[in-house]
């Protein structure tokens, strides 16, 4: 089994991979530390980039580099016996999914997307004003907001993906600041039941806080919820 985590940029996504692999095990192959090893320094993009406003197609070819690598790692894995292998990254574009759904059915694992998602903007903002400064801890790289803008204007969401046999993937949709788990119907494997049982146990403090008194701004909040009303639409059951 392979879990390919998805979502925007502070919508927990590697919170709950580490949760997922300290449970289930296997190996964990984090965007983070695969930008850290190909000397990718984010916040020197955005930098260069003057928030991803200009020459952003220099930026795009590392990133590029980076999925490829992440990929080459998961067929590494998985040519290893590793299970489950989760890949944390974003995978908010439909060809960097396809290119890990490609490396799955070459080695017969099956892919399972946990789409994390945080519905309360002003966690999210929370989340990023709380890794200014920590940008050289590879998980808190990403802390300015140009980085969750350049995400959103790639972003589609992949409930309308395909595998190479024409199936839908199994989509696990998580909100990480609720703990609410759904899955999708038609996609209930067995393999998903002990994603559930860690999803649904319940959060301690330390590993997700919810803080109802934090603010943000409204440009926050509307870019925020802007794109997550594209999210989602089909048959969901919520579990727990």
């Amino acid at each position: 089994m392979v879990l390919l985590m998805c979502g925007l940029p502070a919508s927990g996504k590697t919170t709950t991979a580490e949760r997922l692999h300290a449970a289930l095990g296997g190996v964990l192959i984090r965007s983070c530390d695969v930008y850290q090893s190909l000397d990718i320094d984010l916040p020197d993009w955005v930098r260069r980039t003057r928030g991803f406003t200009v020459d952003v197609h220099l930026y795009d070819r590392v990133r590029d580099a980076a999925y490829v690598e992440m990929g080459r790692r998961l067929d590494a894995a998985l040519a290893g016996g590793s299970s489950p292998v989760i890949v944390d990254a974003v995978h908010g574009e439909p060809d960097k999914r396809a290119a890990m759904y490609a490396i799955c059915q070459a080695r017969g694992a099956t892919p399972v997307l946990v789409r994390c998602r945080c519905d309360d903007p002003a966690e999210v903002a929370r989340r990023f004003r709380a890794r200014r400064g920590r940008e050289d801890d590879p998980p808190n790289e990403a802390s300015d907001l140009s980085v969750f803008e350049d995400i959103s204007r790639r972003w589609r969401d992949p409930v309308e993906d395909r595998l190479f046999d024409g199936r839908l993937p199994a989509i696990i949709a998580y909100d990480t600041s609720s703990g609410v788990v759904r899955v999708r119907e038609e996609a209930r494997l067995t393999c998903l039941e002990r994603v559930m049982a860690v999803l649904n146990e319940p959060m301690g403090r330390e590993t997700m806080t919810r803080h109802v008194g934090s603010t943000c701004d409204g440009d926050t909040v509307a870019l925020m919820s802007s794109v997550e009303e594209q999210d989602w639409s089909g048959p969901l059951h919520e579990e727990g």
